[in-house]
């Protein structure tokens, strides 16, 4: 029994392998994130474009993370008789490269909210520029709406289509792009969704991350939710990554099984592709998220110049299901590869066990 129970959890394990592998692939490398730890929003790295727009206020007070690592944007009604929303980009622009937001979805009607990218010549007459939307939620059934617009007024070009996806809107779903020198593909939920190659930009552009409302549109009225305000959308993660075949990389592995309940002290390993770990490591600038309630990151160790090893702190409840598979994900800052500017990121299924002998 317990050689068929190793076996049993050496097939899951290359099979969750496989399943949790980064979108991105090989070949691709972290070049922006934010996890939206902590607890406060980093205004460092984000802006609020503050200010009336279209029938609402973007206010700085609506966008702010919850202690729990998410973003959150905010819908009220103000004491001004406004709506004051949520509405955040970039400091820093980008360019080619793929982009990924975690998120929810909206259920009050009213209003939509938007992952996507802007820049000051998006409009430009020469159409090498482009507003880039990875997700527009206008819709409150399945559908979600991927759009690219260029030029302005009669001048103005639009490509876009709407997607349906699959689970319930409190889910978490992922929306991604990637664009590049000959259009874009974009992804909802990890399933490419839609392709175009007619219309292509090069222009630098701001992540966006924003509410809006209307009083008419393809949103609605956001004044006849005002019995449900304050509305609420949620963020995990947004990260961005460029091509460059020569950048490090890292994989994680699972030394050991690991119970639920007896988390404390276990041991998982990240393996290291191209470059090697600096002599010394900065455990400040290393992150795991998407452990269980009660478990954090505790020691980081340098194994060698390919391998280090995470041990866990703390345990979690025990749970009833048999095992239970945590998408874990392994962030390391700039500055962990000897002579590389490389972000590391990382993510697979750990295994936690509940029966069975481990």
């Amino acid at each position: 029994m317990k050689n068929l129970l190793v076996f049993c959890l050496a097939v899951l394990l290359l099979l969750i392998a496989t399943l949790y592998a980064d979108p991105p692939g090989e070949g691709w490398e972290l070049v922006f994130h934010d996890e939206f730890n902590g607890d406060q929003l980093n205004w460092d790295v984000w802006t609020c474009e503050e200010g009336d727009r279209r029938k609402a206020y973007n206010d700085p007070e609506d966008s702010y993370v919850d202690g729990e690592g998410h973003l959150i944007l905010r819908l009220r009604k103000a004491e001004d008789g406004k709506y004051h929303l949520g509405f955040i980009r970039t400091k820093e622009s980008f360019q080619w490269g793929y982009y990924e937001a975690r998120t929810d979805l909206n259920t009050v009607p009213g209003y939509w909210a938007a992952f996507w990218l802007w820049g000051p010549q998006s409009y430009n007459p020469q159409y090498d520029g482009a507003e880039v939307d990875f997700m527009e939620d206008p819709f409150r059934d399945d559908i979600v709406s991927i759009n690219i617009h260029q030029g302005i007024e009669k001048e103005h070009k639009w490509e876009g289509t709407n997607v349906r996806f699959k689970g319930s809107r409190q889910d978490w779903h992922l929306f991604a792009g990637d664009w590049h020198e000959k259009g874009f593909d974009f992804y909802v939920d990890d399933q490419r969704s839609w392709v175009t190659r007619t219309m292509t930009a090069s222009k630098l552009n701001w992540i966006y991350l924003t509410l809006e409302a209307k009083f008419d549109g393809w949103a609605g009225d956001i004044r006849e939710s005002d019995s449900l305000l304050p509305a609420h959308w949620k963020i995990d993660y947004v990260r961005y990554y460029q091509r460059n075949p020569q950048a490090p990389s890292i994989a994680l592995a699972q030394l050991e099984p690991i119970r639920l309940g007896q988390e404390n002290g276990k041991v998982f390993q990240v393996n290291l592709r191209r470059g090697i770990f600096s002599k010394t490591l900065n455990p400040l600038s290393w992150s795991v998220e998407n452990l269980p309630d009660g478990v954090s990151l505790g020691d980081i160790k340098r194994v060698d110049d390919k391998h280090v090893q995470i041990k866990l702190k703390g345990s979690s409840q025990k749970g009833t299901s048999k095992a239970e598979i945590v998408d874990l994900t392994v962030i390391a800052e700039s500055g962990e590869v000897a002579e590389s500017k490389s972000l590391l990121i990382a993510t697979r299924g750990l295994v936690l066990s509940v029966s069975g002998r481990a």
